[in-house]
């Protein structure tokens, strides 16, 4: 069975398969790099490559918010290191249709792999795996340098193994840029690059999630994650993460293991819940994290009565002057904000709209020290 999201704005089908996809070699040491709901509640995870040869994998990070996963495969530092480290042109792409069977709840899954006009293809399996690593060399792929070069027309190739049909390459053009999507996590990623290239999910058998999306000089510009569609079929609206956003999340969760972003510390009330309140803008703060930058500002989240009633929290109608509408309005905001940054947020309480400063801090903040 194929996990379903439903856009919330437009109600249509956003189909993203869970436990089979593809994915790509990101650097010569071994690092791969795949969508995060191709890999999630895997118990074990196999790779394999073009030659047919397979190799557990695990999994270094994930960030959920961005739908991306990196693994590594074998043991950490096993892998023989070439030169480079994916800015440079390929001597062999590596993709990733998934194959095998998983041990969690997305059933089994089969696929097949091998060289399709010279590029290497990798397959990605949740499945229990006991044999032994092994030696092996790759080459990663190269990146696009910045996502802001990618326009509209330009001419794009998709690779996976949609449908368990391995060794799978469509072409398009990029049909559109900027576009929005939402995250297994409700995040919205921005950004995103739409495209007519065929991304189909695949039923049991692997599909192009995960997998490269390149410009006619095999250069990796974004990851093929979703695609719109009330059957489950393509319909020629195609989603792929942008490689900037995909170098971020990557570069961190390799070095750190997780990727850091700023936060408020509160918890507000989904845009439909809201406008069912009466709230026609706004975001309605639910509760502030004790100790938070939010609960540190004074913001209020909200409460019930001695009756049970609820009693509403603040809303938080701008942010830097900009107006909020919805919780993408806030999402962009944050996006482009680093920990430490001080935001001016204002604030509708009861009849009163005022201003408060707030300080963002970590999603990850560091663990308290411990009495002696």
């Amino acid at each position: 069975m194929e996990p379903r999201r439903r856009d919330a704005f437009t109600m249509n089908m956003l189909e993203m398969p869970q436990g089979q996809g593809s994915g790509f070699v990101w650097d010569a040491v071994g690092h791969v790099v795949t969508n995060y709901h191709v890999i999630q509640d895997a118990s074990d995870i196999k790779v394999t490559l073009s030659d047919g040869e397979e190799y557990s994998a695990k999994v270094v990070g994930v960030d959920q918010d961005k739908d991306i996963a990196v693994l590594q495969i074998g043991p950490m530092g096993s892998a023989e290191q070439l030169p480079g480290d994916g800015s440079s042109k390929p001597q062999k792409l590596l993709a990733a249709p998934l194959a095998g069977g998983s041990s969690g709840s997305n059933g089994g899954r089969a696929a097949q792999d091998g060289p399709v006009d010279g590029f290497g293809i990798v397959a990605i399996d949740p499945a229990s795996l006991s044999s032994a690593p092994k030696p092996f060399k790759v080459q990663p792929l190269s990146l696009c340098s910045s996502s802001s070069d990618i326009v509209v027309g330009q001419k794009v190739f998709a690779i996976g193994n949609p449908f368990g049909l391995d060794h799978t390459l469509t072409t398009g053009v990029v049909s559109g840029t900027g576009r929005e999507i939402q995250s297994i996590s409700g995040r919205p990623i921005q950004d995103v690059i739409q495209t007519d290239a065929a991304i189909n999910p695949g039923k049991w058998m692997g599909g192009n999630s995960g997998g490269p999306l390149l410009d006619s000089g095999g250069c990796l510009i974004g990851i093929n994650t979703a695609i719109y569609s009330p059957t489950g079929a393509n319909n020629g609206v195609g989603f792929a993460i942008p490689v900037d956003i995909v170098k971020s999340s990557v570069s961190q969760i390799i070095q750190y293991g997780k990727v850091t972003r700023p936060v408020l510390g509160i918890s507000f009330a989904p845009d439909q819940s809201s406008e069912a309140l009466g709230i026609k803008a706004g975001i309605l703060v639910l509760s502030a994290r004790e100790g938070g930058p939010a609960w540190k500002a004074g913001l209020k989240g909200s409460t019930r009565d001695e009756y049970g009633r609820l009693v509403l929290g603040d809303i938080i109608v701008a942010v830097n002057g900009a107006k909020i509408k919805n919780s993408s309005d806030l999402y962009r905001v944050l996006d482009k904000c680093k920990v430490g940054d001080t935001l001016r947020i204002t604030v509708l309480r009861e009849n009163s709209t005022f201003d408060v400063t707030v300080t963002l801090e970590s999603n990850t903040p560091p663990p308290e020290s411990k009495p002696a």
